[in-house]
């Protein structure tokens, strides 16, 4: 059986320098989260009640919301920023 001949198209290796190493890459679109000492991040306050009810609302009157505990929730994510 005749042997194969290969040969290489990298000049790193056909130069003899040893081949670069890779950054690994986070394969999510969610931003790593950061701790209190280091953050990086403020943290936003709470939203109030108020603020809730009246997104709530605005969901409501656009037709595109659901029960009132649904759009209860929905508000709290979208103001919370979750």
């Amino acid at each position: 059986m005749a042997a194969k001949k290969t040969t290489t198209t990298s000049t790193a290796r056909s130069n003899g320098a040893s081949p670069v190493s890779s950054t690994a890459v986070r394969n999510t679109s969610i931003p790593p989260r950061t701790t209190a000492s280091t953050g990086t991040q403020t943290k936003r306050p709470a939203p109030s009640h108020d603020q809730i009810a009246r997104r709530a609302y605005e969901i409501w009157q656009s037709g595109k919301g659901g029960s009132q505990m649904e759009n209860w929730l929905r508000a709290e994510r979208e103001l919370r920023g979750i």
